[in-house]
């Protein structure tokens, strides 16, 4: 059933149908259109074939012949059905001729499997000479089995759509999911393996290397059911049979018919609206292999090539040529392991994840209680893992211990960091560990001058889910978005460029065009704090004419080390007792203690630019390499005056100092000493020497033993130069 039909813009690309609607209703053997009926039987009893005496009114009385009525309430046509077993079996479709070609046949179909969905499925018998092969595929039917016609030298084609495939061959599909990556091939593959297995003369070597004896180890080439249709247009039976055959050679992913539906729909919407042209066959095949959870799909088609980003964008799916795939697993194949990086302040480590690592993985990671399919989660890491150019996997563990989170980093946007994967487990780091892992995500993305980062996991767990919460992502269409804009800018400069990226991004980033009429709010920026919760929302971002005080304070290296610069952590890895309490050092936010003298107005809220010094004298303190810099800027939440022992009670959760170091710090004449309560700390790629510090602030004499209040004008040319 091949009906011509237009896009919006006149021109005939891609067949999408605007069907008139028909009333769909079951009738009994009462029912005043059963004449009706038998008069179409007639009429078109050549084709359809005979029927016992009776056969109609039993089928009604069973409520097994759907009729389709049109606006005046005619019958226009029927589907007579039966059930055998767990099957219902379509015998009749029947449409008079003044309503074929408006999509009546379809709507009955519709029906029909709305109503049999808790079965195996539906099946019907057509022969092939009557050319409804297009019509049976299109309704998203399949063909099985040819058999001899009870008319000479004619066949049967068996056609079947299954909704609940046997549980056995579901096990089967699975066992072969969870041993290798599963690619599904494309129908162009398909072809020019079957010509390779035929001995045809084929010049690429791309389909040679995908039947390799060491690329069938790592890939489970795969394929749908559509590719059945394509076979079954063949006119030649002998070379009909040989396909069919070569197709048993390779897993047949099964899928879900009413998300293929879904699918197929959104998958038509997107391809009009991006001007492409792919056949019925394509379309459908790609939509099926889309449905079946499929994370690879091979294609040299240069059509199917150009989707690539498209596709993956909308439903995860990642089209790629062969050889692409097959050089990125001989790399990974061969790639020596990764070396672990530690995480400063701990004795925790991240490792960049190999092949081979998914099954451990899985266990520790797949989320059962929100219901995730573990060999789905498995496939998920295998693809990850073997496209290793455009995705970052990577695990945090305790030395030769445990994993404690998951982390996957999609790169395919230049605008936008993804997140595919983010687990980090049931343990008493959880949620420090979350946090401390998104805020990290953030300022790689920024530093990938990405303006974005989205978390698409659907299996988060709960304690992620609140982290991301906290940190102002934003709920849309496919996960959790984020604006982190590594940029520097006056508020009205900002205003600008938050419009231009939302106009450049579409819809799902509206919602920093609201934020940016705030900025342009004159309050907004004479005010410290609202100037700041925009920069948070926005971090790293900078608004250089606010009224945020900023200040240069002096840290020694040893408390530098472990409250935030992971350049002197390295060097403390050796030291007894270091990284005793990982969760400190994964806190956002962290306390510094120092005397209250010459603090120079230091109060909250403000900006802390973090000077390094060369101040060694204190025990574990001693001998740093390298000091003298600025590294890092932090904002003050709260600058807190008091006794030291009711300051290290208070923020004790916060703090790498014990009770003895406290002591320590010059009190004043009321026994008082000041706590800096800080958050969102953000290292410099270039650390800032003094001499460097001098010449911006043109101060010969420079002494940095206490706070230094600094103009917006100093803070931006530092902050741009840490930034380098």
């Amino acid at each position: 059933m091949k009906e011509k039909t237009r896009y919006e813009d006149g021109k005939d690309k891609q067949k999408v149908k605007t069907d008139a609607q028909f009333k769909i209703e079951s009738i009994d053997n009462h029912s005043p259109y059963l004449e009706t009926v038998r008069k179409l039987w007639r009429a078109n009893s050549k084709t359809l074939g005979n029927l016992p005496k009776g056969a109609f009114e039993e089928r009604a009385a069973h409520r097994q012949i759907l009729v389709a009525l049109d606006s005046e309430g005619g019958c226009v046509a029927y589907l007579l059905y039966r059930r055998s077993r767990d099957w219902f079996a379509i015998t009749h479709l029947c449409i008079d001729p003044s309503c074929r070609g408006k999509g009546v046949a379809k709507q009955l179909v519709d029906h029909l499997k709305q109503i049999t969905t808790s079965s195996r499925g539906i099946k019907l018998k057509c022969r092939r000479d009557y050319d409804l092969q297009g019509m049976w595929s299109s309704f998203g039917f399949i063909p099985t089995l040819d058999v001899e016609a009870k008319a000479k030298n004619k066949k049967l084609t068996i056609w079947v759509l299954e909704h609940n495939p046997l549980p056995l061959f579901s096990t089967m599909i699975q066992q072969q999911l969870e041993s290798k990556l599963c690619a599904m091939i494309a129908p162009d593959i398909f072809l020019d393996l079957y010509g390779e297995d035929n001995h045809e003369n084929i010049d690429s070597q791309d389909e040679n290397i995908l039947l390799a004896d060491w690329v069938q180890t790592e890939l489970n080439l795969c394929i749908n059911d559509e590719v059945f249709n394509q076979i079954n247009r063949i006119d030649n039976n002998q070379e009909r049979d040989s396909q069919h055959y070569f197709a048993q050679c390779f897993t047949c992913l099964p899928c879900d018919n009413k998300i293929l539906e879904e699918n197929l729909n959104l998958l038509q919407q997107i391809i009009i609206k991006h001007n492409f042209v792919l056949d019925e066959y394509n379309l459908r095949y790609l939509a099926r292999s889309i449905t079946s959870e499929s994370h690879v799909f091979l294609s040299r088609d240069q059509q199917l090539l150009d989707l690539a980003d498209i596709i993956y964008e909308n439903f995860r799916l990642s089209v790629i040529h062969p050889e692409e795939l097959i050089n990125q697993l001989d790399e990974l194949r061969d790639k020596p392991d990764y070396q672990p990086v530690r995480i400063s302040g701990t004795t925790l480590e991240q490792i960049q994840v190999k092949t081979g690592q998914e099954d451990l993985l899985v266990n520790y990671f797949y989320n059962s209680q929100l219901g995730e399919n573990k060999t789905g989660f498995q496939q998920k890491l295998r693809h990850y893992l073997a496209e290793h150019e455009k995705f970052e996997c990577i695990v945090v563990r305790e030395s030769d211990n445990n994993p404690l989170a998951l982390i996957v980093y999609g790169k395919q946007k230049k605008h936008e960091l993804e997140i595919p994967i983010l687990r980090v487990g049931n343990h008493n780091l959880s949620s420090t560990l979350a946090r401390h892992i998104i805020f990290k995500s953030i300022l790689k993305s920024a530093r990938e001058q990405r303006n974005f980062t989205r978390i698409t996991d659907p299996y988060l767990e709960s304690t992620i889910t609140e982290a991301i919460q906290e940190d102002a992502f934003v709920k849309v269409s496919n996960g959790w978005m984020k604006a982190n804009l590594s940029v520097v800018k006056t508020s009205s400069g900002l205003s600008e460029y938050l419009i231009i990226l939302a106009f450049s991004f579409g819809d799902e980033y509206n919602f920093i065009r609201e934020l940016s009429n705030n900025i342009n709010n004159e309050n907004t920026v004479i005010d410290a704090q609202s100037s700041i919760d925009i920069e948070r929302f926005l971090f790293p971002a900078k608004i250089t004419d606010s009224e945020i005080a900023t200040f240069i304070i002096p840290i020694q290296p040893r408390w530098a080390s472990y409250l935030f610069d992971e350049h002197l952590a390295n060097q403390m890895l050796a030291l007894p007792g270091f990284g005793s309490k990982p969760e400190l050092a994964f806190n956002r936010e962290a306390v510094y203690y120092r005397a209250i003298q010459n603090s120079r107005g230091l109060n909250a809220p403000c900006r802390l630019l973090w000077y390094v010094s060369e101040t060694q004298g204190e025990g574990r303190g001693k001998g740093f390499q390298d000091v003298g810099y600025i590294g890092a800027c932090s904002y003050v939440d709260e600058v807190i005056i008091g006794k030291s022992k009711e300051l290290y009670r208070r923020f004790q959760r916060l703090g790498v100092y014990n009770e003895r170091d406290i002591e320590k710090i010059q009190t004043d004449k009321n026994g008082n000493i000041m706590a800096i309560r800080f958050s969102d700390t953000e290292l410099f790629n270039n650390r800032i020497s003094f001499e460097e510090l001098q010449e911006i602030l043109d101060k010969d004499n420079l002494l940095l033993v206490s706070p230094n209040k600094i103009n917006n004008e100093s803070f931006i040319k530092l902050y741009n130069l840490g930034n380098r």
